[in-house]
C-alpha cells in the first residue's frame, strides 16, 4: 500500500507511517509525488484542496485524511461516489483553537493594536488616554456554535474571568441543554448579539452558514461588542463587519480566518486599527502539529486496512 503525503506535516507523524512496514510513504518532497494520482492507495492533505476531477482521475485511492478538523478542501461527494474513505482529526486542534480564541478577546478587549500603532507612533500619553478598554472579568460572552472548541473556551472564560456564557446552537438538543447549567441558550443569533459583549464564532463553513453574520444581524447587536472567529473564513460577512467597525456598534474584531486566503492586503479590515488578523494559524503550535499528524498518520493507515477508530472518519 502506497501513501502519498502531499503538504508538510511534523516528522513525528513521517516516522510513524514510515514505522509500518505494510505501507509505503512518498513526501511532499520527493519527486514521486506528482504520481499520486495513479499510485496512492491513500493521501495525507494540509491546506490542499482535493477535488473532484482529481478524486476520479484516482486510480486506486481507497483514502483521503485530512490534517485538521475541516473537509470543506475535499469534494466530498466524489470521494463519496468512489467509494473512497475520508478521514479527518475533529479533536486535536482543540485546546490550540480554543486558547486563540481567549488569546484574541484579551487583545482586542485592550486594544492592543491600537496601542501598540501609538506607541510606534510616538503618542505615548495619547495611547494612554484614548485606549477604550474593556475587560473579561464578568462580562458576557456569546458563542456561535456550541461545540468542542466552544465548550473548551467557555471553560477556560468562566474559570479564569468568572463569565457569564450564552450559545445558540440549533443542533443542541434541549435535553443537552438542560444537562448543562452553566450555559444559557438562546433562540437566534440576533438575540446572542443582543445579549453578548464579546461573541465568539464556532461553526463550520456549510451553505447554512455562509453569510450568517450579516449587517442584518450587526444591527441586532449590543453596542460596541467584540467579536472573534476562529472558524472559517464567509461565516462572518466582511464587508458588513467592515461598516459594523466603522459605525462603533462592533468595538474591535479579531480573525483567524477570511472568505478569500490569503486576506488581500488591500482589504479594508486592514485600515482599521481595532482590528486583528493572523494568517489561519490557530492551529499552528507545536504540540497541536505534533497530535493532529501524529493522529490522521494513525487513522489513515487503520482506514488501509479496515481497523480505524470510528470517531475520526468523516464519511
Amino acid at each position: 500500500m502506497k501513501i502519498f503525503v502531499r503538504a508538510a506535516i511534523h516528522p513525528d507523524a513521517v516516522a510513524h507511517l514510515r514505522a509500518d512496514s505494510r505501507v509505503q510513504v512518498v513526501t511532499w518532497d520527493q519527486p514521486e509525488i506528482a504520481t499520486w494520482e495513479d499510485e496512492a492507495d491513500a493521501i495525507i492533505v494540509r491546506g490542499l484542496d482535493v477535488t473532484g476531477d482529481e478524486i476520479r482521475r484516482c486510480k486506486k485511492l481507497k483514502v483521503i485524511g485530512r490534517h485538521g478538523a475541516g473537509v470543506d478542501s475535499v469534494d466530498l461527494a466524489a470521494a463519496k461516489e468512489k467509494g473512497i474513505i475520508v478521514m479527518n482529526t475533529p479533536f486535536e486542534n482543540s485546546q490550540s483553537v480554543a486558547e486563540l480564541a481567549v488569546t484574541f478577546m484579551l487583545a482586542s478587549g485592550r486594544n492592543l493594536g491600537g496601542a501598540m500603532d501609538h506607541v510606534r507612533a510616538g503618542r505615548w500619553a495619547e495611547g494612554r488616554k484614548g485606549a477604550r478598554c474593556i475587560e473579561l472579568f464578568e462580562n458576557t460572552v456569546g458563542f456561535v456554535g456550541y461545540g468542542r472548541i466552544a465548550r473548551m473556551t467557555a471553560t477556560i472564560l468562566r474559570t479564569a474571568f468568572s463569565m457569564k456564557v450564552l450559545a445558540y446552537d440549533p443542533f443542541v438538543t434541549k435535553e443537552q441543554w438542560a444537562s448543562m447549567n452553566n450555559v444559557t441558550p438562546c433562540a437566534t443569533v440576533k438575540d446572542l448579539f443582543a445579549a453578548s459583549t464579546y461573541v465568539s464564532i464556532h461553526v463550520p463553513k456549510t451553505k447554512d452558514t455562509m453569510g450568517l453574520i450579516n449587517a442584518d444581524v450587526f444591527a441586532a447587536a449590543k453596542q460596541g461588542l467584540v467579536l472573534v472567529n476562529t472558524a472559517r473564513g464567509g461565516v462572518v460577512d466582511e464587508n458588513a463587519l467592515y461598516e459594523a467597525m466603522k459605525s462603533g456598534i462592533v468595538r474591535a474584531a479579531a480573525s483567524d480566518v477570511f472568505e478569500k486566503e490569503p486576506l488581500d492586503t488591500a482589504s479594508p479590515l486592514l485600515s482599521l486599527p481595532n482590528f486583528i488578523a493572523t494568517p489561519h494559524y490557530a492551529g499552528a503550535t507545536e504540540e497541536c502539529l505534533r497530535r493532529v499528524a501524529t493522529t490522521i498518520a494513525r487513522e489513515t493507515i487503520a482506514a488501509l486496512f479496515g481497523t480505524e477508530t470510528p470517531a475520526y472518519r468523516y464519511m
